[in-house]
């Protein structure tokens, strides 16, 4: 065979639509998930749960819900 010769029937384009389309699937979907954890964590429930740390002027409720939140995020993302 020739080395010039071109093949006319190979298709160099990649087929990215079902790529594409699960990629944004997967973050909607991740975004949806860390939205739920994210009203979880600053609900009155759980604000009436660390109103234990009341007692300890040292300790801020937002802070345990912040590190909360990035325990929960980190844990989910290292399994999704």
């Amino acid at each position: 065979m020739n080395s010039n010769t071109i093949n006319n029937n190979v298709d160099y384009k990649p087929d990215q639509s079902m790529h594409i389309n699960f990629i944004v699937k997967d973050v909607a979907l991740k975004s949806l998930l860390f939205g739920m954890v994210f009203y979880i964590i600053n609900s009155k429930l759980l604000n009436k749960l660390l109103s234990f740390f009341d007692k300890y002027p040292w300790i801020e409720k937002n802070f345990i819900q912040s590190i909360l939140f990035v325990l929960v995020f980190y844990f989910i993302s290292i399994n999704l």
